[in-house]
């Protein structure tokens, strides 16, 4: 996985700002080499990803090792020409088109990225969820919701114990104003990871959109706790309390004068 506006337009500057940047910080945007390390029931379980697993020991792999290693290291765009060689070499390298997705993704790549999380996802025949999810994140953040929605929640049905694939199913129900679904997805993605900061950003702003203060505040203070880009999370929980105490205002001048 930004801050979708109330139904489908509120707040659409905050939208592309700040909140766009927690796309970038989230897990998602990990390589392949990082995920693996997380339970990954999709890639285990799918027979047709374990054959292509046994297919992709040849061509491609000593660059897509290297393209992923640098990736995991946060050489963005030195990765990226490795991981196109091992696509070049090894066309059905379902794993490297991932990697090359979440690479463009962090970059700003949008439209490179979806080929790329769309190639996977045709590959693998819709049977590894992480592309789905990197997708989902990109219709997310194109504010395409509905489009987005459907394809997470492909991906949970396949990677039930994801904490990514329920956080951004989460804000792509936001964005379509379900915030009972959308609490209740941010909060099975926190049972998942705990230390997932975004997902307690998120609670901010669907509390926030509910106007439960104590909420906003427990949010926020977790949020502060954990997220690692300190002065970033001070920023944010600034703003979301700035835009608390405005609706508030607007609330007691409305009551005074309907």
């Amino acid at each position: 996985m930004t801050l979708p506006p109330e139904g489908t337009s509120m707040h659409a500057s905050s939208f592309c700002s700040l909140g766009s940047k927690l796309f970038f910080a989230a897990v998602l945007v990990s390589p392949i080499t990082s995920l693996a390390q997380s339970d990954s029931k999709s890639l285990r379980n799918n027979y047709g990803v374990s054959v292509q697993d046994l297919k992709l020991a040849g061509k491609g792999h000593a660059a897509f090792d290297k393209g992923s290693r640098l990736l995991e290291k946060g050489d963005t765009a030195g990765s990226i020409a490795y991981l196109e060689q091992a696509t070049s070499e090894s066309p059905e390298h379902y794993k490297a088109y991932y990697d090359l997705g979440v690479a463009q993704f962090r970059l700003g790549h949008l439209a490179e990225a979806e080929q790329a999380f769309q190639k996977a996802i045709d590959l693998t025949g819709g049977g590894f969820a992480p592309p789905q999810f990197g997708l989902g994140a990109i219709f997310c953040k194109k504010q395409e919701f509905l489009l987005a929605e459907t394809i997470l929640q492909r991906g949970v049905e396949l990677e039930s114990g994801s904490a990514i694939g329920k956080y951004y199913l989460a804000w792509a129900q936001f964005g379509l104003n379900r915030l009972v679904e959308a609490e209740r997805s941010a909060e099975q993605a926190l049972a998942r990871n705990a230390n997932l900061a975004e997902a307690y950003s998120l609670l901010a702003r669907i509390h926030q959109r509910q106007r439960n203060a104590p909420a906003v505040a427990r949010d926020l203070e977790v949020y502060l706790k954990l997220d690692t880009h300190k002065e970033f999370a001070r920023r944010l929980a600034a703003k979301i309390q700035q835009e608390m105490a405005q609706d508030t205002a607007a609330s007691v001048i409305a009551a005074i004068h309907p």
